[in-house]
């Protein structure tokens, strides 16, 4: 019996670790907030106890930082797109991004340091006559 209540305290422990850390880190970004534009390139698919995340990547100051957040809805509408990053300046690894604030605009892409994702080439059909 002594047993299971260790492994109860151990999951609230680690719960709570998970949430202190969260909070700090977006303290941490509110005290020094900065943004740039970051780009959705993946699905991250979950496990049992996790669900999905999206990864995203931007630029500071010529580096590229990777992170993850979670979302709802089909995974399509965020991959590929560009969206609002916001980060720390004095820990730019800590970072929310905005899935509310896409970002369509060219010269702000590439002025982030960003590339537009190559479009898929269609196949040509090899028995059609042209």
């Amino acid at each position: 019996m002594k047993k299971k209540y260790y492994y109860i305290f151990g999951f609230f422990l680690f719960v709570s670790v998970l949430l202190t850390n969260s909070m700090l880190s977006k303290i941490e970004i509110d005290q020094n907030e900065e943004r740039t534009i970051g780009l959705v390139y993946d699905i991250d698919g979950g496990t049992a106890t996790a669900s999905p995340s999206l990864v995203y990547k931007y630029i500071v100051s010529g580096k590229e930082y990777h992170s993850t957040s979670s979302f709802s809805g089909n995974k399509k509408m965020y991959l590929n797109h560009f969206y609002e990053v916001r980060y720390s300046s004095k820990s730019p690894d800590l970072s929310e991004i905005l899935l509310d604030s896409i970002v369509s605009d060219i010269v702000m892409i590439k002025k982030a340091g960003l590339t537009l994702p190559e479009k898929k080439k269609k196949k040509r059909n090899q028995f059609r006559k042209n």
